[in-house]
C-alpha cells in the first residue's frame, strides 16, 4: 500500500449513485468530523443517515435520493478528515454527474447547509422531470471510440429522429446514452454493427440530456440560495466541471449546476485537463474503485495514492503531526523553490523574493522544526504568494487559502 507521498499534484474523485453501498466508510465513525457531517445532513434532510447506512434502514440506499444524500455527506466528511488530520489538500476536485456536487462542497465553493439544500432540490425536480418518461434510462456504449458515437448519435437523432443523447464520455471507448428504452433499442444495431457492446444502466431517467430541460427550469427558480458571484469564496481546491471538462470559475457556478442538468459529462476531458496541468496523482473517495477503472483506461499519466480499500488504514498511519508538518513544509518549499516565476524586472521585488528564500532556507535547515519556525515558514510563504501575485496580475487566493489549511492542519 502507497502510504509516502511526495510534493506531486493531486487530484481528488468523488463518485455518482451506483458507488454506495451498506456500511460504506464504517471505520471513519470514530472521528468526530465524520459524525457531525452525517448529523448535518441528516437533520437538514430529515433522513437517518446513520440509520440509513449503518443501521437497519440499509435497503433504502436504493432510493435514488437516499443514495445521493448519503455520498454526499459521507465523501464531503472523509475529504475534511484528510485535510485537517492528514495535511492532504488536493489541487483539484473533480466529480462525476452527483461527485460534483460534494467536490464543490470540499474544494470550499459551497458550504455543507447550502450543498444538502441543493442536492435535496436537485434531487426533487429531477425526479419529478423523469417520471414523465415511461421508460427513460440510459446504457453504456463500450468498445467503440468515443468520438464515432457521438457522431452516430446525431446522424440518428437528425436523419431517424431517434430522441437519444450522449450523456457522458467517461473513456476513449465509453460513452454513456440517455432516452426512451424503445429509442435506445432502436439505435442499437448501429452500435452492435460497429463492434459495440450496449450495457443497460436501470438509472430511472434520461438524464444529463436535453430531456431533463424541465428539472433545469425548476431548479433555476430555485437557486437563489447559492453565494453570489461578489461574496468571498475560501477555496481549498479547483473543481473541474463535469460541463466544460475544465476548471469552474466562482462566478459560473450557477450556470453550471443548470447546464449540468442537460449536459453530458465530460469525465475525459475532465481528466485530461487536470494532466495537462501537472497532476500526476489521483484519491477516489469512494467506497468503490469506479472512478479509478477509468482513470486507469484514460491511459494518462497518473496513478493512486491509494485505493479504496486501504483509505482508512492510510488514513490512520497519516493521521499524525509528523506527516501534517511534512505536507507544510513540502508546499512551502514547492512554492519558494520549484514552481516557475513570472518574468520579474523590479529590483525591489526580486531583492524581497531572494530575502524570503534565503529567511526560508535558514528556518527549514533544522529537521526538527518547531511551532514558531512553522508559523515564520507560512508567513514567508504567504508574502512570497503575495509578490508573486502581484508580479503576474494572477490570483494566487486559492494558494494561500491551501497553505493555511496545510499550517492549521500542523497546528492541531
Amino acid at each position: 500500500m502507497r502510504i509516502s507521498l511526495d510534493s506531486a499534484k493531486t487530484v481528488f474523485l468523488f463518485p455518482g449513485v451506483g458507488a454506495q453501498q451498506p456500511d460504506m466508510f464504517a471505520e471513519f465513525n470514530t472521528y468526530p468530523e465524520y459524525r457531525a457531517c452525517l448529523e448535518e445532513v441528516s437533520e437538514l434532510s430529515q433522513v437517518d443517515l446513520f440509520d440509513v447506512i449503518h443501521g437497519n434502514r440499509r435497503d433504502t440506499l436504493k432510493q435514488v435520493r437516499v443514495a445521493q444524500l448519503a455520498l454526499t455527506a459521507t465523501t464531503v466528511a472523509i475529504a475534511g478528515i484528510l485535510r485537517r488530520h492528514c495535511g492532504l489538500v488536493p489541487e483539484f476536485m473533480m466529480g462525476h454527474s452527483l461527485g460534483q456536487y460534494p467536490a464543490l462542497c470540499a474544494a470550499g465553493y459551497l458550504d455543507l447547509a447550502t450543498l444538502t439544500k441543493l442536492v435535496n432540490f436537485r434531487s426533487e425536480v429531477v425526479a419529478a422531470c423523469a417520471r414523465h418518461y415511461q421508460q427513460g434510462d440510459m446504457c453504456w456504449v463500450l468498445h467503440i471510440p468515443a468520438e464515432v458515437v457521438v457522431q452516430e448519435v446525431n446522424k440518428a437523432r437528425l436523419d431517424e429522429g431517434i430522441a437519444i443523447y450522449v450523456s457522458a464520455t467517461d473513456a476513449f471507448d465509453q460513452v454513456t446514452l440517455s432516452g426512451e428504452m424503445a429509442d435506445i433499442r432502436r439505435f442499437a444495431p448501429r452500435m452492435e454493427t460497429l463492434g459495440g457492446l450496449l450495457f443497460p444502466l436501470k438509472i430511472g431517467g434520461p438524464f444529463h440530456s436535453p430531456l431533463m430541460a424541465e428539472a433545469k427550469e425548476k431548479l433555476d427558480m430555485l437557486l437563489d440560495f447559492l453565494p453570489s458571484s461578489n461574496q468571498q469564496h475560501r477555496l481549498f481546491s479547483r473543481v473541474v466541471c463535469n460541463v466544460s471538462g475544465v476548471e469552474l470559475a466562482t462566478e459560473d457556478l450557477k450556470t453550471s449546476i443548470l447546464q449540468h442538468l442537460i449536459s453530458p459529462v465530460q469525465w475525459l476531458p475532465g481528466l485530461q485537463y487536470v494532466a495537462q496541468n501537472g497532476v500526476t496523482r489521483y484519491l477516489e473517495i469512494s467506497p468503490k474503485n469506479v472512478l479509478g477503472y477509468l482513470t486507469e483506461r484514460s491511459a494518462l499519466p497518473m496513478r493512486p495514492l491509494w485505493t479504496s480499500d486501504e483509505m482508512f488504514t492510510a488514513v490512520q498511519a497519516l493521521n499524525c503531526k509528523e506527516s501534517r508538518l511534512e505536507q507544510f513544509v513540502r508546499y512551502c518549499c514547492f512554492h519558494l523553490y520549484s514552481t516557475k516565476l513570472p518574468a520579474i524586472t523590479a529590483p525591489a521585488v526580486i531583492e524581497q523574493l531572494s530575502r524570503i528564500r534565503l529567511e526560508a532556507r535558514q528556518t527549514i535547515k533544522n529537521a526538527n522544526i518547531n511551532m514558531e519556525e512553522c508559523h515564520s515558514l507560512c508567513q514567508s510563504t504567504q508574502q512570497w504568494l503575495e509578490l508573486i501575485e502581484a508580479s503576474s496580475n494572477r490570483s494566487a487566493d486559492t494558494e494561500k487559502t491551501k497553505l493555511q489549511a496545510l499550517f492549521d492542519a500542523v497546528r492541531s
